[in-house]
């Protein structure tokens, strides 16, 4: 009784902070009347709403661009078992709604409603949803109370918690055991969300294990991955090192090896690849303080002799420089992050580096070890040592083969999730 009490008091503060954020929300609106910061107050281009039709209708959000990634087999496979399924796709930030528009993943895609009563019911109201899907971790308390009471089903797809932000979910549980209850179904990655979720209130019977949908990815087209390597002027000869999703922290670790392995030989050409693109002006800058000049992939066309490093500073081409890399290191395994996708180079039959810092990959990194296809290292010049390693090519490839065959292991959860939806959803349909 004296849970329930708090979670009661706890919720209608939540509530009451949120009204009084939205009446300064719309202040700002006025002042504000930017498309984008309209859609957060629930206000959507008649023009785009004009377009759907009675078909099946989805509302699927997703954070950003590593859930918008993680999503896109899931939507095509949502398309072939439902024709004509209309996806509509909300995002918490800019990047992620430019990576949906870029991959047509879905019908259309808007910037979520804030997490406010009257921007809530306004998105529903516009979408008119047969059922509402959450992409991994996002828990927000009115907008799944309020699609709940709509009769609305909720299915958590991908769903997952790291052991980093676990604590802090534990701590305010009396905000997420009545938040996470509103889920019709949750399909999580592994047996530990599953525990992470039960410990947070969410019955057993509400939780399926079904893996993570980001290994269920197509390897890039090969034409996309010959046409990328001739837009940066990468000989057949040359030998890459890809740096992935690094991030703040991990580049004064990272940066002050590239000159060693631009030692290595002549044909070693290196690719750097900030988790975000802000970050590309701070990553170039400090090149240059250690004597390491570098080129933008946005300005390979105009530079007629472009330099041996060369920062990725373009949306949705990652996964195409992984293609052709001899070796690929993934960032946030060197700072206290816990990793981004280990299996995005492996699907490319690349050898995976990565740092100690694993929790949000713990699966992948322990079938890239066990494998051979991954190599985990505890500093960056333990890093330069393993990328000369693969300066054997006949090693880089076995390796490469290796990791390959572990993402392969570990498809399959597209499928299952899509079946467990459409289980769900007719259901309660």
């Amino acid at each position: 009784m004296k849970s329930l009490l708090l979670s009661r008091l706890v919720m209608f503060l939540y509530r009451g902070l949120m009204l009084v954020l939205y009446g300064l929300a719309r202040v700002i609106g006025l002042l504000y009347p930017a498309s984008g910061f309209q859609e957060r107050l629930g206000f959507y281009p008649k023009k785009e709403l004009d377009h759907l039709n009675d078909a099946p209708r989805v509302w699927l959000h997703a954070a950003s661009a590593g859930e918008v990634n993680a999503i896109q087999p899931f939507c095509r496979a949502l398309r072939r078992a439902v024709p004509g399924v209309q996806i509509i796709v909300t995002t918490t930030s800019n990047t992620g709604k430019k990576l949906v528009q870029e991959n047509e993943s879905a019908d259309m895609v808007f910037l979520a409603p804030l997490d406010m009563g009257a921007c809530v019911r306004r998105a529903l109201k516009a979408f008119r949803p047969a059922v509402y899907l959450v992409a991994e971790t996002e828990f927000w308390p009115n907008a799944l109370r309020l699609v709940s009471e709509s009769g609305v089903p909720i299915l958590l797809i991908n769903g997952r918690i790291s052991s980093r932000s676990f604590p802090s979910y534990y701590r305010m549980k009396s905000l997420f055991k009545p938040t996470l209850n509103h889920f019709t179904h949750c399909f999580v990655q592994s047996l530990g969300d599953q525990d992470k979720l039960i410990r947070l209130g969410v019955p057993p019977e509400k939780i399926t294990i079904a893996g993570q949908l980001k290994y269920d990815l197509a390897p890039p087209d090969g034409m996309a991955v010959q046409r990328f390597k001739e837009a940066l002027s990468f000989m057949h000869k040359d030998i890459i090192f890809t740096f992935g999703s690094i991030r703040t922290g991990e580049d004064d670790m990272l940066l002050p090896i590239v000159p060693q392995l631009l030692k290595f030989s002549p044909d070693v050409r290196v690719l750097l690849a900030p988790r975000h693109l802000k970050n590309i002006q701070v990553l170039q800058d400090k090149l240059a303080k250690i004597g390491v000049a570098s080129t933008l992939r946005s300005r390979m066309q105009q530079e007629t002799v472009p330099e041996r490093v060369v920062l990725l500073d373009t949306m949705g081409e990652l996964a195409v420089s992984y293609a052709f890399a001899r070796a690929a290191f993934v960032g946030g395994t060197l700072v206290p992050i816990g990793g981004h996708n280990l299996m995005e180079p492996a699907l490319a039959a690349v050898p995976v580096c990565f740092g100690p810092y694993v929790s949000n990959v713990m699966e992948a990194a322990h079938m890239l070890l066990q494998s051979g296809g991954g190599f985990q290292v505890k500093s960056a010049s333990e890093l330069a040592e393993t990328f000369q390693k693969f300066m054997d090519a006949d090693f880089a490839k076995q390796a490469g083969k290796k990791a390959h065959e572990s993402v392969i292991s570990m498809k399959g959860a597209t499928d299952k999730t899509v079946q467990g939806v459409l289980k769900w959803w007719k259901q309660d349909s």
